[in-house]
């Protein structure tokens, strides 16, 4: 049996309605975002309650920057995408398929600090647009969007702020953001203690080992060598409180700045007020078995764009 932690409910919460939601469900229910082109995202509702972030010393193929574990305090519930933003979502809110995206990466001819200097995003990357085509996978609507920046997703985040203000369905105190680092394991940890959220791996994850098992179409070398990619999303098991691809699929970006845990306990924790790198989580279809854990973390640049990185949206209380 999995352990499970004692999930502390502030009371009130759960029953409380948000202005503004209109015929929306109200705190505590789950939220069906409907997008441009009525184009569905489901979010589910995770409550407010208290985690230890991070990995114990005895954790097998856990990395340092996972400690010192912290006591986390989330006082705040939240709605979280059940899965990754899907090229179909990204489309109706960005106007572009992830062909396009990946030709807006290559176009964009600004000098972003990556790798310790300026250059463009191909440069970074290594992309030409006479070899885009080799660089995409599968590109079907159900797969989650790829080749986002952090930037891009955040800006994602405003489009769609600006889109549900403007309709008058965005509630009263809440925004549509990138989930704080914080808000990503206790949703991914679902009170859950263990390495991952349920065994085994392969029933809950895409990644490295099985990726290419029955993989068709474009796609990378994977594991042994065989291709694999991005997988149509949900198509794992989810973890307790209904959430797919929490390991493996794709990496997703959190709102943080990647930095050292501040150990001991900590209350709504937003990360450090600046950095170089940018958190995500969860491991991908290239990932090991390692990269899958609840509390494995990855840093990279904001501007990075890559095919191994989408996100998840979130619905959060706007910061005073």
């Amino acid at each position: 049996m999995t352990p499970v932690l004692k999930i502390i409910f502030h009371a009130g919460l759960l029953c409380t309605a948000a202005a503004g939601f209109g015929a929306s469900p109200g705190v505590g229910a789950p939220h069906n975002l409907e997008l441009p082109g009525q184009v569905m995202l489901d979010m589910a509702w995770i409550p407010p309650g208290s985690f230890t972030m991070g990995s114990p010393a005895s954790e097998a193929s856990r990395h340092a920057d996972e400690s010192p574990q912290t006591r986390v305090t989330l006082t705040q519930g939240f709605w979280l995408g059940k899965t990754h933003v899907t090229i179909g979502q990204w489309k109706a809110v960005m106007g572009r398929d992830v062909r396009a995206q990946l030709l807006h990466v290559i176009d964009d001819d600004a000098l972003y600090d990556l790798g310790g200097k300026p250059q463009t995003k191909r440069s970074y990357m290594n992309f030409s647009r006479a070899k885009a085509a080799e660089y995409l996978a599968n590109e079907s609507d159900d797969l989650p969007m790829y080749f986002v920046s952090w930037d891009d997703a955040m800006e994602f985040c405003r489009r769609l702020n600006a889109l549900e203000r403007a309709a008058g369905r965005l509630p009263a105190g809440y925004e549509y953001d990138l989930p704080t680092e914080a808000q990503w394991e206790y949703a991914a940890r679902a009170g859950t203690t263990t390495a991952i959220y349920t065994e085994p791996l392969g029933a809950i994850a895409w990644y490295d080992a099985n990726s290419a098992d029955g993989y068709q179409g474009k796609g990378f070398k994977v594991g042994s060598g065989a291709t694999g990619g991005p997988r149509a999303v949900a198509g794992k098991r989810p973890n307790h409180w209904g959430l797919y691809d929490m390991a493996g699929n794709l990496w997703q970006w959190c709102r943080d700045w990647y930095a050292p845990y501040p150990g001991r306990e900590a209350t709504d924790p937003t990360g450090a007020a600046s950095g170089t790198a940018r958190v995500n989580r969860g491991g991908s279809f290239g990932s090991g078995a390692g990269d899958e854990r609840s509390a494995s973390r990855a840093a990279n640049p904001p501007a990075e764009a890559s095919a191994y990185r989408g996100f998840r949206l979130a619905l959060v209380r706007s910061p005073k």
